[in-house]
């Protein structure tokens, strides 16, 4: 695992802090297919955490086969959109939906990015920190 790892900071520029790998969102598709060619090829989850001004993306992949785990994450400015894995694991498509439903986070090449969680019409994204909780939604019966 430790060789995987520093091949990764080799190759791809990763840095590791916290027990994280921390990417450049521009590489996120040549990474995660180097990992599942490694074998890391279970996306347990995907999820996002919102700052003031930036989000971060964390991916959890695992090895079955080995028992090992990792863990990823990369920066997404506002109004910035970051690519789909939907195409290298087949398992995203509703992860990312709902992180497109409750963050905004635009997923590029998603299949069917839509609300997943929230009707439609619905206005804001709930886990974002500037939501207000007492928005009022004009079709609740």
């Amino acid at each position: 695992m430790k060789e995987l790892i520093e091949e990764l900071k080799s190759k791809f520029k990763i840095e590791e802090k916290d027990n994280f790998l921390i990417f450049e969102k521009e590489k996120i598709k040549e990474i995660f297919k180097f990992l599942k060619e490694k074998g890391f090829n279970f996306l347990s989850f995907i999820t996002a955490i919102h700052y003031k001004d930036y989000f971060e993306a964390v991916y959890c992949l695992r090895n079955i086969n080995i028992n090992e785990i990792i863990f990823l994450k990369t920066k997404i400015n506002e109004n910035e959109e970051i690519e789909s894995l939907c195409e290298i694991y087949k398992g995203a498509n509703w992860m990312e939906r709902e992180i497109y439903d409750l963050f905004g986070i635009k997923f590029k090449n998603h299949p069917d990015l839509r609300r997943i969680l929230l009707p439609e019409d619905y206005e804001g994204h709930p886990l974002r920190k500037d939501f207000r909780i007492d928005t009022p939604y004009k079709n609740w019966r």
